[in-house]
């Protein structure tokens, strides 16, 4: 963020719209996470009625990302061309409404078309969520409004099976899709009326002197997409995609770790994964106002390569003790937590004044093809070989992203 954006964001506090717009955007990131995960908790449901086998459920929950990875570019030059708070209003409504069809579907194929809608809304949620943030926040407090930001997400995560399947459970899955789709629809509402057009406002304070000083057009949309692929911004989408990467294999595959490398039982195996999800909530809410007092790249460095340095002693050191796996990934978690808000403030950083629509939206498409890649990566790793040669591989990935880091960093104090 640049010196004026800085002075704008303050003049901003000084309204004190930075609590609600940081409260209103954690929310919709809240809803947004619990509508990626809508499905899976009612696939036995879904399955029986319509007969599908696995491979097809798995596809409703691919239906929902390809949009995702495909739109977030585009929709964070439209962000930054008329502003994020519509655009936001727009996508929640969108992925809502998807969810909430999906229980009128009267067939698979109608099924997997409704989940497609939801992605397609679903695609907004960062290009229009980061623009939103950084138009509320400076230096000294983005990164607890970015950790805000992720918790918000790792909440939706945890309540979508909550949500979803004690509904279904109760009522049958053709009522708790449209059920949890209302609440989007209206929270949207609430997100109209409760918050103000910062980012559109900002755009336009940008604009007046730019009009003043030439008469030349605004830059052409091609233009302005090929901006994107400047080294460094490319460099920090691959961290974002390395990242994923890592945080996708841990929670996919720690519990078969657990089972295979040290013969736990499921509940067992369940029961650390769940402390390295935990790990990972608190240390996002801790990392936040951590980033904002320390250097970002540090906090990503030193936090990445001490949980790789975990997972690697967890892998070759520890035999089978359970309170000690229950300790470690818990750490690892809290580390990996800890790093993400200060990820946020590093891409941040190499956005131009302008374009934090689409920067946010390149690099999470990133993120999304990390997501993507790391399941079937790793899980071809644990099939070749073993789930400890995958984990030992997950703890090179956190070290190839702190490297990835250490690279950027250099390149900004030479830029400087």
């Amino acid at each position: 963020m640049t010196s004026k954006q800085q002075a704008g964001a303050r003049t901003w506090l000084r309204r004190d719209e930075t609590g609600t717009i940081v409260a209103a955007v954690s929310v919709a990131h809240f809803l947004s996470h619990v509508y990626l995960l809508a499905y899976p908790p009612l696939f036995p449901l879904i399955g029986a009625e319509f007969g599908l086998t696995t491979t097809q459920l798995g596809l409703l929950v691919t239906a929902i990302y390809v949009p995702t990875l495909l739109l977030q570019i585009p929709i964070g030059e439209v962000v930054d061309r008329i502003g994020a708070k519509r655009i936001l209003v727009a996508g929640l409504v969108v992925t809502s409404l998807g969810v909430a069809l999906s229980g009128l579907a009267p067939t698979y194929g109608a099924l997997l078309a409704f989940a497609l809608v939801s992605g397609v809304g679903q695609s907004v949620f960062h290009p229009a969520d980061y623009a939103l943030l950084e138009s509320v926040t400076d230096a000294t407090n983005q990164g607890s409004a970015f950790g805000l930001h992720t918790f918000g997400g790792f909440a939706g995560f945890a309540a979508a099976p909550i949500l979803t399947g004690t509904l279904g459970i109760q009522f049958g899955w053709r009522v708790a899709l449209p059920a949890v789709g209302a609440l989007g629809i209206a929270y949207a509402v609430v997100l109209l009326v409760a918050t103000k057009p910062v980012y559109r406002r900002q755009i336009r304070t940008r604009k007046e002197p730019e009009v003043s000083a030439t008469s030349d057009a605004e830059p052409g949309v091609a233009s302005s997409l090929r901006g994107l692929f400047r080294t460094e911004l490319l460099v920090v989408s691959g961290f974002y995609l390395v990242s994923m990467m890592a945080i996708v294999a841990l929670q996919s595959f720690t519990t078969v770790f657990a089972i295979e490398s040290f013969g736990f039982s499921d509940s067992a195996a369940n029961t650390v994964l769940t402390a390295y999800l935990v790990g990972t909530a608190v240390g996002v809410i801790a990392g936040g106002p951590f980033a904002d007092r320390a250097p970002f790249q540090y906090v990503i460095v030193g936090a990445f390569g001490l949980a790789a340095v975990g997972i690697w002693v967890t892998v070759v050191a520890i035999h089978g003790s359970y309170l000690t796996a229950l300790a470690v990934f818990g750490v690892v978690g809290l580390l990996i937590g800890m790093a993400l808000p200060s990820r946020d403030k590093l891409a941040n950083s190499f956005a131009d004044e302008g374009s934090t629509g689409k920067s946010f939206g390149f690099f999470f498409t990133g993120l999304s093809l990390g997501a993507v890649i790391s399941p079937a990566v790793v899980g071809a790793i644990i099939d070749a070989s073993s789930a400890t040669a995958a984990f030992l591989v997950v703890s090179g990935i956190l070290l190839v992203g702190a490297a990835i880091v250490v690279g950027l960093a250099l390149y900004a104090r030479g830029r400087s």
